[in-house]
């Protein structure tokens, strides 16, 4: 018994003599029934059979409890009793609709028995040579009662299909009308600028005004022999009032005598005035021709360029008779520079025989709204960035610094997110050059947002002023 004590009988630990592995290896191979299992951990099984259907990665069993069966798919069942299927084939695109949809409205063509005509026997199906892509959108007005509008669309083509359809434009939706109504406007801006000249020029000019206007309108387009000389002549005297208001403000020299340096139109006061007289009288002459030989005397005052002749010739007259009225006291001088400076309008004059100015200006007007997003978008930036760079630089504790409030950053902001980078304000520390970067960055990006949309409008109104080269195939390419 001691010696048993004192030596005690060592224990195999080999795969034969071992029980505690033996037990184990029973105790694994033994699976529980479910119901066992179940009471077992209750909650372990029914988050089992619950994500079952995600597959077998989040239990061994996939296949469904006895307790749980698979409902059967729902039997697709007639919308009403009686009700048909119906096929549109539009231009190669078929479309399914229901003849209970179409019921919904019978005043129209698809819910009404005008449609039978495009019926086809054979192919049981309905066949319109219409546009697919809009056609979808009537569709969904009989499914949804919603009826939208495709901005990407032409207003004409959508306009056409509404009306073979059936369809009035007050069944648009809230949601697409005001696009809607602002195509539409836009559209017909555009269709009163094309047909206006066509409709204010006859065929052939019989009476006085008639023939003037003739002349005066366009240089080849009117047709009569003396366009072109008006044309040019009057460019000759836009560019001369132009290059004599700028070369008045060179410095010539000093009078003999004196030694102060003057401007060309102090220098040479009499020349500049008659040279400015001359292109005066020319502009007041043809103003007041195209205001007698207009077809719309009220149209062509109110129209942009009646606007801008008026403004090349009234402060001539205005100096003139400032001149003539001056008091000792030199009350007007400073009303006579401004009036000079209104001189600057005549540059306009040019855009009048340039059809590609015309155009530009047709572009951005059609693009306000991009252009005031723009705008508004650089007036949040300027001030965010200001912000920034102000309490950047206070942050570091720079010794001396060009921010010293938040409106002085204001200059810095602009130039630098247009990418000028004029360099009279520079940050000093490391985490304000940071923000100027990111500023500059922001701004490549803010600029690069309405270029495709101000690009495509200009593209767009191109080619409608040119008719031949939209019909060109290098324009198709590059539409």
């Amino acid at each position: 018994m001691a010696d048993a004590l004192a030596s005690p009988r060592p224990i195999s630990l080999t795969r034969e003599n071992n029980p505690r592995r033996a037990f184990l290896l029973a105790k694994l191979s033994s699976k529980p029934s479910p119901d066992e299992q179940e009471q077992k951990s209750p909650s372990l099984s029914a988050f089992l059979r619950k994500f079952s259907k995600f597959g077998p990665d989040l239990g061994e069993k996939t296949q469904p409890s006895p307790q749980r069966s698979i409902a059967p798919p729902p039997r697709i069942k007639p919308r009403l009793l009686g009700d048909v299927r119906l096929v549109f084939n539009v231009s190669g695109r078929r479309f399914e609709t229901w003849k209970s949809t179409l019921d919904k409205l019978p005043d129209t063509f698809l819910g009404s028995t005008e449609k039978e005509a495009y019926f086809d026997d054979d192919t049981k199906e309905y066949h319109f040579n219409r546009d697919p892509e809009i056609f979808r959108y009537i569709l969904n007005y009989y499914r949804t009662g919603q009826l939208h509008y495709p901005k990407c669309e032409c207003i004409d083509a959508y306009d056409a299909e509404l009306n073979f359809f059936g369809l009035s434009e007050f069944s648009i939706s809230e949601c697409c009308y005001e696009d809607y109504s602002e195509h539409k406007k836009q559209r017909h801006e555009q269709l009163q600028e094309l047909l206006l000249p066509v409709l204010n020029v006859p065929t052939k000019a019989t009476t006085l005004r008639q023939k003037m206007w003739s002349i005066l309108d366009g240089s080849n387009e009117s047709g009569h022999p003396l366009a072109p000389l008006c044309y040019y002549t009057t460019g000759f005297f836009i560019a001369v009032s132009v290059l004599a208001n700028i070369a008045e403000t060179i410095q010539c020299g000093a009078l003999p005598g004196t030694t102060k340096i003057l401007h060309c139109a102090d220098r040479y006061p009499k020349v500049f005035f008659t040279i400015d007289t001359v292109c005066v009288v020319m502009f007041t002459v043809e103003y007041v021709t195209r205001l007698y030989s207009t077809p719309d005397r009220v149209r062509f005052v109110r129209s942009p360029m009646g606007l801008v002749d008026l403004v090349a010739i009234l402060p001539y007259y205005i100096g003139l008779f400032l001149m003539s009225s001056k008091t000792e006291h030199g009350g007007f001088d400073s009303l006579f520079v401004t009036l000079r400076i209104l001189r600057v309008f005549r540059v306009f004059k040019i855009s009048r025989p340039s059809q590609g100015l015309r155009i530009l200006a047709q572009t951005i007007k059609s693009c306000v709204d991009e252009l005031g997003f723009l705008l508004l978008s650089f007036m949040l930036a300027v001030v965010m960035f200001s912000t920034f760079m102000f309490y950047a630089e206070k942050l570091m504790k720079a010794p001396v610094t060009d921010f010293k409030s938040i409106p002085e950053g204001f200059w810095f902001i602009l130039v630098t997110m247009t990418t000028l980078g004029y360099g009279d304000m520079l940050p000093v520390t490391w985490l304000g050059k940071v923000m100027a970067g990111i500023c500059s960055l922001s701004g490549v990006i803010l600029i690069t947002l309405p270029v495709t949309v101000i690009v495509s409008n200009f593209n767009r109104l191109y080619c409608q002023n040119n008719p031949d080269i939209a019909k060109s195939p290098e324009a198709t390419l590059l539409g």
